[in-house]
């Protein structure tokens, strides 16, 4: 059985309800790869409040948007237009990097992908980072509001 890697995006819901889908998941850690890990909408997933309440629900936190992000401050990242250039991050060696220290984490133990867009086919969760993990051999599950659990379908189709 394939490691597994969850996804989930906060969107405008309130951080109990997505600290219970993660529990209910077997999540221990969750990874930020928003770039910039604030919201207006959604205050309680600013970076330092999101910190603190995860700690307090048992749950681990690392930000990762600086190597995982979707809005990358790299310009070699871009395109000519401005927005992510899905192929130049997943060639990145920092993006590499950072999912082979993902894979080993959720060796260990269940982790979470959170950002900010609560469907996945708008994130570049599924769109980019989904597709290099299971070329790596893990499985992805992308998490929904209501505890909906999505295998990853690539082209992304849900």
């Amino acid at each position: 059985m394939p490691t597994t890697v969850h996804t989930i995006g906060h969107g405008s819901a309130a951080f109990s309800l997505v600290a219970g889908v993660l529990a209910h998941h077997g999540v221990a850690t969750i990874i930020d790869v928003r770039s910039h890990p604030y919201s207006r909408h959604a205050p309680e997933f600013s970076r330092p409040l999101l910190e603190g309440l995860a700690a307090a629900s048992g749950f681990g936190y690392r930000w990762r948007g600086d190597a995982l992000g979707g809005r990358p401050s790299d310009p070699l990242l871009l395109s000519t237009g401005g927005s992510l250039d899905d192929g130049a991050l997943r060639r990145s060696p920092r993006f590499r990097a950072a999912l082979v220290d993902l894979a080993a984490l959720a060796a260990g133990a269940g982790v979470v992908l959170l950002c900010a867009e609560e469907r996945p086919e708008h994130c570049h969760r599924a769109r980019v980072i989904a597709p290099v993990l299971e070329e790596m051999g893990l499985q992805v599950v992308h998490l929904l509001h209501d505890g909906t659990a999505l295998p990853h379908q690539d082209p992304f189709e849900f």
